[in-house]
């Protein structure tokens, strides 16, 4: 599982807590603690998460592949993406191809690839809220 850091700042007394559980052994660690929270969160507010999937958006980690560009730009379409997580475009994708076949990526989560593909497609990346019409 690809994962992303993120800093959280935390009263004392909360860290504490959360160091109580560890030390009890319910918890491997501050990070296992933390992460059965978001997920629990997650869990119960699971609808906005839907509704923003419910307009076509590819949900968890996906991986473009190249072949899936050539293919849009042989048939003469341009793709549209959304993804709520990770976006993995492939490494042996090119500059030219991914300008060529990608019209727009909304993404709430992350864009990895070959450094020149993402500087190509940057202008063309929209991230969270960023105009949310209901439409990738």
């Amino acid at each position: 599982m690809e994962t992303e850091k993120v800093c959280v700042n935390l009263p004392a007394a909360e860290l504490g807590k959360i160091d109580v559980l560890v030390a009890e052994g319910l918890f491997a660690s501050r990070t296992d603690v933390i992460r059965a929270g978001i997920r629990s969160v997650l869990d119960a507010h699971a609808q906005p998460v839907e509704r923003v999937a419910s307009f076509g958006a590819r949900i968890g980690y996906q991986l473009l592949l190249r072949s899936e560009l050539e293919e849009a730009l042989r048939l003469g379409r341009r793709l549209n993406l959304f993804v709520v997580g990770v976006l993995r475009i492939q490494n042996s994708v090119t500059p030219e191809l991914a300008d060529g076949a990608i019209d727009r990526i909304r993404i709430f989560g992350a864009v990895r690839g070959p450094a020149e593909v993402l500087a190509r497609l940057e202008p063309r990346i929209v991230r969270g809220t960023e105009n949310l019409e209901g439409r990738a």
